[in-house]
């Protein structure tokens, strides 16, 4: 490893203000940068390794700045100094950063940023688009609102001190000149890792759905489970798809239905489909359809659990509430 993270990714070396304002928002995104200090010189210093969802860049001015950032929008931003320090302002918080003292900015916040004249920091970048999406599957559920995250992030304990040695391990790897990481499929599980891990380490507002600790669902919410399934009770539902209808997690939906209706989702759509095939039945013409066909177009299919769980509910099996209609009319 050179005296550089990233050595083997430089991109620029710059002493010009507006070239380095320039290519800097190029990378990550378009700033305001002043420089500070009664006579600032820059002598600016940029790496970057590109994956497909995470970029990992080393960036030093070379002289104390401050950067007008706004909102990142698009990406997520671990801001990790290996030298010198900074300020955060973010969030409505003021993170103090250094080697042990990260700050995590999320997509929606705006932030202004100060850096000491000897900091040089990594800057890892995460595309909202994969956060966003690995969380949803962690959850099980739609995303109800926008991933915050608690800006400090304190890397010298627990599951944040693992998932910031991962990146420091990755980070001196990359230096070398056949790193694993340069496969693209090592790449892939790497950016996954990285991102669980970051969601896993950090507060954000849904760490107590991850931990199971799911607020009660609303019974707007869950009625929008229950309106789906009694409107098209012949659809393929699982209560995954009914979870992202409603916009919950799975294990937040099936509490709910246990707790507010006495039982499952799956159990509820099975009641639902059994009514609506006894009502058919009840009013079809013998001679005109069959009970396998009736069955099939709920969603039910026809065979012996089939017509255990009909007799159980209705007292009778399905041919006899068909051939009942049958002999009403002779």
């Amino acid at each position: 490893m050179g005296r550089f993270p990233l050595e083997r990714y430089a991109v620029f070396e710059s002493r010009d203000a507006e070239a380095t304002r320039e290519r800097v928002g190029r990378i990550l995104r378009p700033h305001r940068m002043d420089l500070l200090g009664p006579d600032p010189r820059l002598d600016v210093r940029m790496h970057c390794r590109r994956m497909r969802n995470i970029a990992i860049t080393y960036l030093s001015y070379g002289c104390a700045v401050r950067l007008e950032v706004g909102e990142l929008d698009s990406f997520f931003a671990v801001l990790a100094p290996m030298t010198g320090s900074g300020t955060v302002q973010c969030g409505g918080e003021r993170v103090a950063t250094g080697p042990d003292r990260l700050c995590l900015l999320s997509a929606t916040d705006p932030a202004t940023v100060r850096l000491s004249a000897d900091c040089g920091q990594l800057i890892v970048r995460i595309e909202r688009s994969a956060m966003e999406a690995r969380l949803s599957e962690l959850i099980d559920g739609a995303l109800r609102e926008p991933i915050r995250f608690t800006p400090g992030m304190d890397v010298g304990r627990g599951y944040a001190r693992s998932w910031f040695e991962q990146l420091d391990y990755a980070v001196r790897d990359l230096d070398r000149p056949e790193s694993l990481l340069g496969h693209p499929l090592a790449a892939e599980q790497f950016e996954q890792n990285l991102i669980t891990g970051l969601l896993l380490a950090q507060p954000h507002n849904y760490t107590p759905v991850l931990n199971g600790d799911d607020r009660p669902v609303p019974s707007r919410l869950l009625g929008i489970a229950v309106d789906l399934i009694e409107g098209h009770p012949e659809w393929a539902h699982t209560p995954a798809s009914l979870a992202r209808h409603a916009g919950v997690s799975v294990r937040a939906l099936q509490k709910a239905f246990r707790e507010q209706l006495d039982t499952s989702p799956s159990e509820y759509l099975r009641g639902v489909r059994l009514q609506r095939v006894h009502d058919e039945l009840s009013a079809a013409q013998y001679d005109s359809t069959t009970v396998g066909e009736i069955a099939s177009k709920w969603g039910l299919p026809h065979h012996g659990r089939f017509a255990a769980l009909y007799r159980e509910r209705f007292g009778e099996s399905p041919k006899q509430t068909l051939s009942r209609q049958h002999a009403r009319k002779g």
